[in-house]
């Protein structure tokens, strides 16, 4: 039986990458959609834009302990009960989400409970767990699978803001919470840990045993504190956190840049969709580059593919001005996340704890996320206009690309 299912085909290992994908497509489609639901409360109920952008500062707040829990506790336990449990707080906020009339409301429901609780989770587990499966083409699998964060939203950015515009708030976020749910649900009913728990290799079968010298090294097996002590564990942490500030004010804030120089809401919300949609080029290109060139080139490239564009906002009053910028920006923003597994395990090896590991290193990218979502509405309430905005992103991700180069060579 064994050899049998070896040799089935497709490997499951393609099950596993089909099931996180529709996972990553449901749960950052809708928290990075945010962007389309700002004008419409603000023009609905008067909240302010701060007080709106609170709630995608929220996500990643939430985001925070929740991904340093969930990266410990997927050392010891399997991910299927987890992603279990955050499609549950999925739909529950949704639903909640629907019933929103007070402020508080809306930064509770669709901040902590769908952006945070039931998404910050898939981040931590499903990249290390979709290694396990993949020894041959981890570098494509990773680069599907990121291509899949790209994808949510570039749909479903657009399609909110239509149903929202046409069937108003309550249905719309009632058929997105069942449908994204149910999908939710039954994609986590077919993840499995490892192959090893149904008697199969990786795909492309297991590595190779190290060489009897190299399994003696102190260096094979990194503890925690020992990779804590490094120089690249702090600075992959830190350009993660300055990218995830840079494009974070652009997410949550360019639709509502567009609106407020005269473009009409669905015109304005195709920019963010053209930007999440050309990401998908990169998503899946920096992983196959993340794999051959390491973390310094890769990162660099990405993080300054993304600042230069946003200087093109400064003054933007055309629309064909903001989906230059989409197209643009979309490049490097969709690069600048999707290798960490792979220059974990380039620094590290694959013994050390990669699920905690990543996990510190996406609470530092939950942080930025935090601070420039907050920032964006935050600045413009200050000031009246968004330009500050626009060159905190810009400023930000321009410090990326210098710590991005200051990152050591990999010495495995």
């Amino acid at each position: 039986m064994r050899s049998i299912r070896q040799r089935s085909w497709p490997h499951y290992a393609w099950v596993i990458l089909a099931g996180i994908m529709a996972l990553f497509v449901v749960s950052t489609g809708i928290r990075l959609s945010f962007g389309v639901l700002i004008d419409p409360l603000v023009a609905e109920h008067a909240w302010s834009r701060g007080g709106v952008s609170l709630a995608y500062t929220l996500q990643f707040l939430t985001g925070i302990p929740a991904v340093l829990i969930v990266g410990r506790l997927a050392e010891r336990i399997n991910s299927r009960p987890i992603v279990m449990i955050a499609a549950i707080i999925f739909i529950s906020g949704m639903l909640l989400t629907a019933t929103v009339s007070q402020l508080w409301q809306f930064q509770l429901y669709f901040g902590v409970l769908v952006g945070g609780l039931s998404s910050a989770p898939f981040v931590v587990i499903l990249p290390v767990l979709l290694s396990r499966w993949f020894y041959h083409k981890l570098g494509l699998a990773i680069g599907l699978m990121w291509t899949s964060l790209s994808l949510g939203p570039a749909v479903l950015s657009p399609l909110l803001r239509w149903s929202i515009e046409t069937a108003g708030w309550s249905q719309t976020f009632i058929t997105f919470g069942l449908s994204g749910g149910i999908l939710m649900l039954v994609s986590g009913f077919f993840l499995m840990d490892n192959p090893q728990k149904m008697k199969l290799v990786p795909y492309g079968g297991l590595p190779p045993e190290p060489p009897r010298q190299e399994m003696s090294s102190p260096a094979v097996d990194l503890s925690l504190y020992q990779v804590t002590r490094k120089q690249s564990f702090w600075a992959l942490t830190a350009v993660h956190l300055l990218g995830c500030i840079g494009h974070s004010v652009i997410l949550a804030h360019v639709v509502s840049i567009a609106t407020f120089a005269g473009i009409p809401g669905l015109e304005a919300a195709g920019v963010l969709s053209i930007a999440v949609a050309i990401s998908v080029i990169s998503r899946f290109g920096m992983s196959l580059v993340a794999d051959r060139k390491g973390a310094r080139f890769t990162l660099a490239s990405a993080v300054l593919l993304q600042t230069l564009p946003t200087l093109l906002l400064l003054g933007a009053e055309k629309l064909w001005v903001f989906y230059s910028f989409a197209l643009l920006f979309g490049l490097g923003y969709g690069g600048e996340m999707v290798g960490f597994p792979i220059f974990n395990r380039q620094y590290y090896g694959v013994k050390a704890p990669l699920s905690t590991i990543y996990s510190y290193q996406m609470a530092g990218a939950m942080l930025g996320m935090a601070a420039g979502g907050w920032l964006g509405g935050a600045l413009f309430d200050w000031t009246g206009v968004y330009t500050w905005s626009i060159v905190t992103s810009a400023g930000a991700s321009f410090l990326g690309v210098v710590v991005a180069l200051l990152l050591p060579t990999p010495h495995r």
